[in-house]
This record gives structure tokens, sequence and C-alpha cells, in this order.
């Protein structure tokens, strides 16, 4: 007797994640905040144009421009805009880094909203940018995303030329996140599979994920670092937000990274 109303209350739950699973994944889509004026020292707001409109993204110049630099690209998380990364960023800054941040369709007031297909459109064209500029060595850019910013930046992997990829609190799969909330694959529209990615690709990985985290679990860092051909895995005592960005990751796990595959020559201040 019971079989049927909780076939129908599942039915729709799914009905209700497969609608909503935009704006459950990019929440800050279309939230009426726009960039703010002032940029730190050093950023600029660049604006690209695209099937939809523009890609806006924030990028760093590198202080010594003597030669080309190593360069990151960053996505960050669904609930941030750029802005949330100016000082966690700022040591690989620091060190004569370029740096681009990548912002998603419809976050800062950006054109277009964060589809699958208007994401992936906007990555590569902010990476092409970022790989045409003089003072960038694309021989040594590396994608770097946290949370759901490891979708993009593993994916980048597959599209183009990345010496190194840096993989923070993310996930394995979307699939797998499906299932872990008892949906079938079927229903995901962002298909990103972060384990197939880094399986196939041939660079270096780093994987860093807290051991306490309850927004993507532990075991999904794990999967990542098993998956791929030469991994780093580095895990911290701390849960998805709180692992001190700035001097633990940005400022020492991945600099250290960088040195070890010779993007940089040490993991110190220039």
């Amino acid at each position: 007797m019971l079989v049927l109303p909780v076939l129908l209350l599942y039915i729709a739950y799914a009905g209700a994640m497969y609608n909503g699973q935009g704006s459950i994944l990019f929440p800050a889509a279309k939230n009426g905040h726009r960039l703010a004026a002032t940029l730190p020292t050093g950023a600029e707001r660049i604006d690209i144009p695209v099937s939809f409109g523009h890609a806006r993204a924030v990028y760093w110049r590198p202080r010594d421009v003597t030669e080309p630099v190593a360069a990151v690209w960053y996505a960050h998380g669904n609930y941030e805009t750029v802005e949330d990364s100016f000082a966690m960023l700022q040591p690989l800054v620091d060190r004569n880094i370029a740096v681009l941040q990548y912002e998603y369709p419809g976050y800062d007031g950006n054109d277009g909203t964060p589809r699958f297909d208007a994401i992936r459109e906007s990555a590569l064209a902010t990476w092409d940018w970022l790989a045409q500029r003089p003072e960038v060595d694309a021989a040594r850019m590396v994608a770097v995303g946290y949370s759901i910013g490891g979708g993009p930046a593993a994916a980048m992997s597959r599209d183009r030329s990345v010496r190194g990829l840096v993989l923070i609190s993310t996930f394995d799969s979307m699939a797998a996140t499906a299932w872990r909330h008892a949906l079938p694959s079927f229903l995901v529209a962002f298909p990103y599979d972060n384990v197939a990615r880094v399986a196939e690709f041939g660079g270096p990985v780093l994987v860093v994920h807290g051991r306490r985290d309850s927004v993507i679990p532990f075991v999904a860092g794990q999967h990542l670092a098993a998956a791929a051909k030469q991994a780093r895995f580095v895990p911290l005592e701390c849960g998805h937000a709180d692992c001190d960005p700035t001097h633990v990751i940005y400022g020492g796990e991945v600099p250290k990274a960088l040195a070890a595959w010779g993007i940089i020559d040490t993991p110190t201040l220039q």
C-alpha cells in the first residue's frame, strides 16, 4: 500500500532536483551583484566576446615581465564570486605567477546563464586569452579548480594543453554525486566527470581535500588521486571551506607542487 505514495514522492523529488539543478549547483547567478569597481593592485577586468555576449574574468598581470612566466587559470566555488578569491590567491601573485580568475556566466553581472555549454565556451575563451598573452609562457599554464570549479578545470585538461591540474575540495563526478543523493545519473545536466578527466590526463595532478568535508565527501578526493597517473594527494584536517586557503593551500601546497613539476623555480617569494 505504501509503494505508490513512496514512488510518487520519489518522482516528485527527482523532478525537482532535475529542474532545479542549475540553481542548486550555481546559486549565485543573477543575484544582482556586480563586480566591485575597485580591484586589487595589479588586477584588471577583462571582457572576451563569446556567442552569448561576453565572458568576463579578472587578470593579475605578473610584476616582472622580463621573460614569459607561469600562469594559473582558476575557477572558484559555486557560492562565491571572483571577489571572494582575491586575498587567498595573492600568494600566487606574489610569486610572479600570472593569474586569471574565471567567472561563470550569470555571476557578478556576467552575460548568459551558467549552463554546461556556456561554462565550457567561456572557460575556453578565457584560457585562450591567457595563453596568448605575451608575458605568459603557454607551456606552463595550470588549471586550478575549487569545489564546483573542479569540473571546468578538469575538463580543460581534455580541451587544451594543460601543464598541470590542481583540484581542491572537489567532486569525483556529477554522476557519483547524483547517486549519493539517490538520483540516477541520466538526470545530470552538468556531466562533469573529473575521475575520467584525470585518468586521461598525462600530466601531474595535485588533489587537496579535507577529511571532515561534509559538502563533498573525502572519498571523492581519494577517487581523484587514485585515478591520476601522476598524483600528489594532500589530505587536510578540515572541512569544505575552512582549510586556510591563503596560507596552507595557495601559499603552501600549490607553490610546492608547481616547483616539483618544474613550473616555477622554487616555492619561495620572488
